[in-house]
């Protein structure tokens, strides 16, 4: 696999301060005064933000120590590997902000977290935001606490995807459903790679509702029109048309298992006679001799919904796939990445 360079980003967060750190060099505007200048004193960068120059100087060392930054003297700059994280500058946000979230759970609730889920999932703030209750009905406070995650899952699966549809080839579809799609990004990416596929994103109302505005943003008029949204329950309502390949990306752990080989089941019927059904999904979390760093939150909190992909596989060999197509790719974490061809 490809060396993945929005990867880079991860390096910067191992603390909670490296992460206030640069989030406040953000909000200051320090990093953003850098990046068009250059270069900037440290009496510069304290007046521009109208900070005490002391104040500025204990960030700057923060800033330095991890390798946002470099000083000479009262000169600053920005180091050639953070000016590369600054390109992907949206998930640097995204991954602190996320990790913001959780981590206040974590630090409660970490023996609830590891003896007893139910009451972690029951006291923690994060699965108070995740609540799937509150997508169903097209209402501003719906949509603003809803928007509140999707920002989250959208930003994630725009980097996410490429590993994914990279591996596979996506010159011969006509048509994708996109199962659990959220707010349509692994569908835009999709349509971006084949400029004549249509394709359908199925979710809950207020999830389609702000996919819709997230598409009309983010995509051409061309791309936008061939993308359409399906608001369903998944497990229980009628789904769209059968598609060449059928998707579900980071869907899968959201449920238990009986669930889980129910919506595989339901994918499964959606595939077309030779056509495909891909699954790209996190695997369990492996921290064997290495420190968690503190963008390896959201991950944390959610230990128990990833699992290995046995569950996939054999349901899949159940349901009569053929040519079933594993491989693990290793971003933050590991993902599976399972391409089954239905026959015939």
């Amino acid at each position: 696999m490809p060396d993945y360079e929005f990867l880079c980003v991860n390096r910067f967060l191992g603390t909670e301060l490296d992460a206030r750190a640069i989030k406040t060099a953000f909000e200051l505007g320090v990093l953003d005064n850098l990046a068009t200048a250059g270069t900037l004193s440290m009496t510069e960068l304290a007046a521009a933000a109208d900070l005490e120059p002391n104040f500025m100087r204990l960030l700057i060392d923060m800033l330095a120590v991890n390798d946002v930054v470099a000083r000479t003297g009262d000169l600053v700059t920005l180091t050639p590997g953070f000016k590369a994280a600054l390109r992907f500058s949206d998930l640097l946000e995204v991954r602190i902000a996320f990790a913001d979230l959780v981590w206040p759970d974590i630090h409660n609730l970490f023996t609830q977290l590891l003896t007893d889920l139910s009451q972690f999932m029951t006291l923690s703030k994060v699965f108070d935001l995740f609540r799937y209750d509150r997508c169903m009905e097209i209402t501003p406070g719906n949509l603003q606490i809803t928007g509140m995650w999707t920002r989250f899952t959208t930003c994630l699966t725009k980097y996410e995807s490429a590993p994914a549809l990279d591996a596979i080839d996506l010159n011969s579809l006509t048509d994708f459903v996109d199962l659990g799609g959220n707010t349509g990004e692994f569908a835009r990416q999709v349509c971006t790679r084949n400029p004549t596929v249509k394709a359908t994103v199925v979710d809950l109302p207020v999830v389609c509702a702000l996919g819709r505005d997230h598409i009309a943003a983010s995509a051409d008029e061309a791309t936008s029109a061939r993308i359409t949204f399906f608001p369903a329950n998944m497990l229980s309502d009628t789904l769209p048309a059968a598609a060449d390949l059928v998707a579900l990306k980071s869907v899968l752990h959201d449920w238990p298992d009986a669930q889980s080989e129910k919506l595989l089941e339901r994918a499964f019927t959606l595939v077309r006679p030779g056509g495909r059904l891909l699954i790209f999904e996190r695997a369990p979390i492996e921290v064997t001799g290495k420190q968690i760093p503190y963008v390896m939150g959201p991950d944390l909190v959610f230990l128990h919904f990833f699992r290995p992909a046995d569950l996939y596989l054999n349901k899949l060999k159940t349901l009569g796939c053929v040519s079933i197509d594993y491989r693990r790719i290793q971003l933050d974490i590991g993902f599976h990445l399972i391409v089954a061809h239905r026959p015939q």
